[in-house]
């Protein structure tokens, strides 16, 4: 197992109260506006409220993906995108198997997580946290947070928000 690190939510605490993408856009772009978060908060019928972040693949599709090879991992394991490079042509967000990186609608480039933090110290129930394969390991032992994103991956992974 890998120790790379990335952003997870509970869905059985997150409210769906949208304070972790209003944090995100308000720190990168100084707006409040889910479209432009780096991260995004899919509601489910069945009252479940999944947070999704990139969880920092190890073998990271969208790198490859990437044309113009606007996206590498930094020295922390961290996949970014840089904005410098990237011309929008959304190859990377095909790859993502998390469907963690979309297309800002004001500059036209693609963006994603880069665990910052900031929503993680936002979030009034405490429903999302920094961690890694291992540490997600030891906090769901029972494999209750596993299966929950498993039975539901096709409404949040499939594209659909």
């Amino acid at each position: 197992m890998s120790t790379r690190r990335y952003v997870f939510g509970d869905p059985e605490v997150c409210t769906g109260c949208m304070i972790c993408s209003m944090t995100c856009s308000m720190h990168f772009h100084k707006v409040i506006s889910p479209e432009q978060a780096r991260n995004r908060v899919v509601r489910l019928e069945n009252g479940l409220d999944f947070p999704l972040f990139c969880r920092n693949c190890e073998d990271a599709p969208c790198i490859e993906a990437c044309p113009v090879e606007a996206i590498r991992r930094n020295s922390k394991g961290i996949v970014i995108i840089d904005k410098n490079k990237c011309k929008g042509h959304g190859d990377c967000i095909k790859a993502c198997p998390y469907d963690a990186i979309k297309i800002n609608p004001d500059t036209g480039k693609a963006i994603k997580c880069i665990q910052c933090g900031q929503c993680i110290k936002r979030c009034p129930v405490f429903a999302i946290w920094m961690t890694t394969d291992e540490g997600l390991e030891r906090k769901d032992k029972d494999g209750r947070l596993k299966s929950l994103y498993e039975k539901h991956e096709d409404a949040l992974y499939g594209g659909a928000e």
